[in-house]
């Protein structure tokens, strides 16, 4: 992913401490400090530029470059980063200054004058918001670039390859939604197959119940059956208790009243 970068790069010959300090004075400290590799420092000379003059459209410009420029340092750096979570940090970092330069490249474009300048603001925020993760907007943007010079074959690569990685998100995104429905597929069937048992678990304990109810049943009226027959035989064996004493009775009722024969003496 190639960059542009338009510098104000010069030597200031007009001292800064006599005649005071305007934006392209910082706009050019800037430059300079990122010639030699400050970064941190030519940032902070570009946004003192564009505090005394927000229309500025080079500091703007360059402001979007040096952020661009740390973001690119950090994702390098992530990549030898063993640790998981170290890298993540790492990368989220550079997703941040990404988003900062892209934010700076925008108002560069609003502000810049020909189709020239905006070819080229929207060439890099295209980058930057690649490079920060929102890759609509980068497709947007390279598009517009294109608009504004249809002969820009890096933003056409560029175009080309962020419709690459929004073909594969797409793709991803379809089997990861394939995956998430197969588990909650495989989920529902469980929760069938669980409610299922249950259910037989269920009935089968009411079967087991009912069952059990129909001997305890069963057996309360065979208990009832043998009492009821208890009952019959005790009244039977009363009864025949009773009529035999009644017959005794009546034996010796006869005894008692039996007559005397007399017996005449024959003499």
């Amino acid at each position: 992913m190639m960059w542009r970068w338009i510098a104000l790069i010069g030597l200031l010959l007009i001292s800064v401490n006599s005649f005071g300090q305007d934006e392209k004075v910082y706009t050019n400290q800037g430059n300079a400090l990122m010639a030699k590799g400050k970064t941190a420092e030519a940032i902070e000379a570009y946004k003192q530029a564009i505090e005394l003059n927000p229309d500025y459209k080079e500091a703007q410009f360059n402001l979007g470059y040096a952020y661009q420029s740390q973001s690119a340092e950090l994702s390098k750096e992530a990549q030898a980063i063993e640790d998981e979570q170290a890298r993540q940090q790492y990368i989220g970092q550079a997703q941040a200054l990404a988003q900062e330069a892209a934010s700076a490249f925008e108002k560069a474009s609003e502000q810049a004058e020909s189709d020239e300048e905006v070819n080229n603001s929207q060439y890099n925020l295209g980058n930057a918001q690649l490079t920060g993760g929102e890759l609509e907007k980068s497709i947007e943007a390279y598009k517009e670039a294109l608009r504004k010079n249809p002969a820009d074959e890096e933003a056409r690569y560029n175009l080309a390859y962020a419709n690459r990685l929004k073909q594969q998100q797409q793709e991803q995104q379809q089997q990861e939604q394939q995956q998430q429905q197969q588990q909650q597929e495989q989920q529902q069937q469980q929760e069938q197959e669980q409610e299922q048992q249950q259910q037989e678990q269920e009935q089968e304990q009411q079967e087991q119940e009912q069952q059990q109810q129909e001997q305890e049943q069963q057996q309360q009226q065979q208990q009832q059956q043998q009492s009821e027959m208890s009952k019959e035989e005790a009244e039977q064996l009363l009864e025949a208790l009773k009529k035999q004493e009644k017959e005794l009775q009546e034996k010796l009722n006869k005894k008692k009243t039996a007559k005397r024969v007399k017996i005449e003496k024959d003499w």
